[in-house]
């Protein structure tokens, strides 16, 4: 799955790397939770160039009697996200580039859940693939909304959890983001776990597990006690 992101990246580096017509106005997050506002990219409607938007992060379909059910759609399967109603239409036509500098998992161990920070090697941005929808309060008031796909895991994130969000390739940011609704059967071969030497891993402070915590600190690698070492693995 994936339950928490961070994106630090200086906003002129997210508008060069995601060619946004706009410089976003954004301050660094370091501990982002399910239900707050994240950033996506998705296509400019008026130009060629991609915008950056927030969305509240946890899916609501247009049909739903209430917002309330975002907080259990803040992922999507990629392995069903054509059968699903939830995520159907949202495949369809409404794909997103999550930006982030890299996501948290948590590590089961007899009743503790110790948080683990994924990287890239270079400490860099890349994107996690997305969908969002649109929903209305009586009355007309929209909330946009959007969920990130999941995928197996590989063999980094594999003796954390089972499952990994989808890490789309820089080079198919514009497939994923244009590709034509008669087409998106194509999509599946993009949903599969990144390779192994993507990411890098290390335990973070349990403070991480409060959303409420949104430091620097979150970030710095701590002793890992139960194995009496750091346990900086890839």
């Amino acid at each position: 799955m994936c339950g928490r992101i961070i994106l630090t990246s200086a906003p002129h580096v997210l508008a060069e790397k995601f060619f946004l017509d706009m410089v976003p106005d954004l301050l660094p997050r370091f501990n982002i939770a399910p239900t707050s506002d994240v950033a996506a990219v998705v296509p400019n409607p008026r130009s060629d160039g991609r915008l950056l938007k927030m969305f509240r992060w946890g899916l609501v379909p247009p049909w739903s009697p209430g917002p309330e059910v975002g907080a259990k759609m803040i992922n999507a399967r990629s392995e069903t996200v054509l059968e699903k109603p939830s995520f159907r239409e949202g495949f369809i036509a409404r794909r997103c580039l999550i930006p982030v500098n890299g996501f948290y998992e948590w590590q089961k161990r007899d009743g503790i859940k110790q948080p683990f920070l994924f990287r890239k090697r270079d400490l860099g941005i890349f994107a996690l693939a997305g969908l969002w929808e649109h929903w209305e309060y009586p009355g007309g008031r929209q909330l946009d909304t959007c969920t990130i796909l999941t995928t197996a895991a590989n063999t980094t994130m594999r003796p954390i959890h089972h499952r990994m969000p989808v890490v789309l390739p820089e080079k198919d940011y514009g497939i994923w983001l244009d590709l034509p609704p008669d087409k998106v059967e194509h999509l599946q071969e993009l949903l599969k776990p990144c390779a192994a030497d993507f990411l890098l891993a290390h335990p973070v402070t349990p403070r991480v597990n409060s959303p409420a915590f949104d430091e620097p600190e979150c970030l710095t690698p701590v002793w890992d006690d139960p194995r009496g070492q750091m346990n900086m693995f890839e």
